[in-house]
């Protein structure tokens, strides 16, 4: 028997082999997420650990302990083994190394809980301490804190952080990860010329030969060439990369959702549906809501753009439904956070009321009563919380049905202008007028460029669309044979025309109206005058016209032009909602104000700054 126990003693692994164990063992499981077989190989060593009373050892089990709660969703659990390991280490370590580590995943585990403000207070802890005794860990802390910092919204820490970590990372894999979210960040504030550049630069370092490095800049360096219309060449760059993920199969739904952009803006539809059909593929085993949301979205726009209106319809219906996906989804997982802090609080007064059962019992009945009182008001609180916070989603959710709805409402709100551009195009050519006609097509075309453009945006520069109001204007010129004029004024934005910004396709309709329901057919030359200038945080727009006014008589156009002007003061409502900046739409007939011919249109835009 002695021998037979001295054989198992000589069995158990040293401390360096333990350690070992738990890199080779039990590190691969968790990466791959898989909690059972981790749990298992953990379970097996925690009679090794207790007998050698290591708190190296110990520390990293109760570390790893807790990430398996966190892959569970466990987020209460996760928290008391990453707490006791933050307390052994903070008794016993002398290197102050495990301190360090139980910060960093303290901070993880609060991040992932929505405490936010006491995410930021470890992450922080752990990056001074970092500096001192461990810089080669900085990259990781830098991502740990602009994880933390974007759900806060604090974009100019976000920044900070994402650059300081790609400067300081000495891997492929951590420099993959910060370049990426770089990109997304740039994505983010709309600075896609700086990410351009940035990507530039990347493409000139050689100091990092990793594949899938490679492949992401090839990726994101495709991705930002085609935002700035760059579609061949941007296109190159992206079937690079994608032929490097698909070597390393490493593909994803991102990668055949951002080609298929290219080739929709290439107007290689086919492909692009192709693409979108294969990016749905793969979503659905990464259950992304959002993704499945913006990739229905494209569907719908790539049916319109092939004049399948149907398809369009169906596809627009998918993404709602996936909108609606990721909202309810939203709202489960905040439940199971709130269900989390409840239990984490009362095992935190389980485990209080058991260090302390020595003390007098009746002290022990009271702290429990409290605490139980502290636990039923909190309910109410949050249940409270938990409501305010659904309504808000649900207002959310229709503002942006809405939104989506007014997308397609836009678009039909041209047809009558197209239909007259088709037929004084086919006047031009009749009449050899090759000149004039290839004039008129150039001009048409920058029109429906800018259009869509702006179209794809719930904001855009006020330059462009003004740009886009005076090419309209300038083809109904030629379409009524010069028979009005019109003018554009400014007062004191001409230097900030860039970087105001405000819905797109507000002020056409009412350029539009005034030239089909005011000034066609009339004997005198029309005049179209618009002024824009800024009062009190919005900007005042006046489309002044001298035609017909208000008619009594039957007007060809006139379900036309109530459908637009019901559309814009829908539009104005939500734009409202959004801003809390009143927006306000009057029309009125001169005639019976003035004495004068024509319409006044005054409209009260809030809008935004670059």
């Amino acid at each position: 028997m002695a021998c037979n126990s001295s054989s198992k003693r000589e069995q158990l692994p040293a401390s360096g082999e333990l350690m070992s164990f738990f890199k080779n063992n039990v590190n691969p499981l968790l990466q791959n997420l898989e909690s059972t077989g981790a749990r298992k190989k953990l379970d097996s060593i925690l009679p090794v650990i207790k007998k050698r009373d290591n708190y190296v050892e110990m520390c990293s089990w109760l570390r790893c302990m807790a990430v398996v709660y966190q892959i569970e969703n466990k987020l209460d659990s996760a928290r008391l083994y990453v707490d006791q390991s933050l307390q052994l280490a903070m008794e016993k370590d002398t290197t102050e190394r495990q301190i360090l580590a139980g910060k960093i995943q303290t901070a993880a585990v609060l991040n992932e809980s929505k405490s936010l403000d006491s995410a930021l207070h470890y992450a922080r802890d752990a990056y001074s301490l970092a500096k001192r005794i461990d810089t080669p860990g900085l990259p990781f802390i830098c991502m740990k804190l602009y994880d933390i910092y974007e759900k806060i919204g604090d974009l100019p820490m976000q920044k900070r952080y994402l650059f300081e970590g790609f400067n300081r990372s000495t891997s492929p894999k951590h420099k993959t990860v910060f370049a990426t979210n770089i990109s997304a960040y740039y994505d983010r504030v709309n600075q896609v010329d700086s990410a351009l550049i940035f990507f530039q630069a990347l493409m000139k370092d050689s100091s990092f030969s990793n594949p899938y490095y490679d492949a992401v800049r090839y990726e994101n360096l495709g991705a930002l060439l085609s935002k700035k219309g760059f579609l061949q060449e941007g296109l190159q760059y992206q079937l690079k990369g994608m032929q490097i993920s698909r070597e390393l199969d490493e593909l994803n739904a991102t990668s055949y959702f951002n080609v298929a952009a290219t080739y929709r803006k290439l107007g290689q539809y086919k492909k692009d549906e192709r693409l979108l059909d294969t990016a749905l593929s793969f979503v659905a085993h990464e259950k992304n809501p959002a993704l499945q949301k913006k990739i229905w979205q494209a569907k719908a726009e790539n049916g319109a753009l092939q004049k399948k209106p149907w398809q369009a319809y169906a596809a627009l219906d998918s993404a709602i439904a996936y909108n609606q996906k990721e909202v309810d989804s939203s709202i489960i997982a905040q439940a199971r956070e709130l269900e989390a802090k409840y239990s984490l609080l009362e095992k935190d007064n389980q485990i209080k009321s058991l260090a302390l059962s020595h003390q007098v019992s009746e002290n022990t009945r009271e702290r429990q009563r409290k605490a139980i009182v502290r636990i039923i008001c909190s309910v109410a609180i949050i249940g409270m919380f938990g409501v305010w916070m659904w309504r808000r989603k649900q207002f959310k959710r229709n503002i942006r049905e809405e939104s989506l709805r007014q997308q397609l409402l836009r678009g039909q709100i041209d047809s009558h202008f197209l239909y007259n551009s088709v037929n004084g195009l086919q006047k031009l050519i009749e009449e050899g007028n090759k000149a004039g006609a290839t004039e008129f097509v150039q001009r048409l075309s920058r029109l429906f460029r800018l259009s869509l453009e702006n179209a794809r945006q719930p904001f855009v520069p006020l330059k462009n669309e003004l740009d886009a109001l005076a090419s309209y204007l300038t083809l109904q010129q030629s379409l009524f044979d010069n028979q009005f004029e019109y003018h554009i004024e400014f007062d004191g934005i001409d230097d900030q025309e860039e970087d105001i910004l405000i819905p797109p396709m507000l002020l056409q309709p009412f350029a539009e109206n005034a030239i089909l329901h005011g000034i066609a057919g009339q004997k005198e030359k029309g005049q179209i005058n618009i002024r824009i200038h800024m009062k009190d945080k919005a900007l005042h727009c006046v489309i002044d016209d001298n035609g017909r006014g208000f008619q009594s008589v039957e007007d060809p156009h006139q379900k036309k032009r109530p459908l637009s002007t019901i559309i814009n003061k829908e539009r104005l409502e939500i734009l409202s909602r959004q801003t809390n900046t009143p927006a306000q739409l009057k029309i009125i007939d001169k005639k019976a104000t003035t004495g004068e011919a024509g319409v006044r249109v005054e409209l009260i835009l809030p809008y935004q700054m670059e």
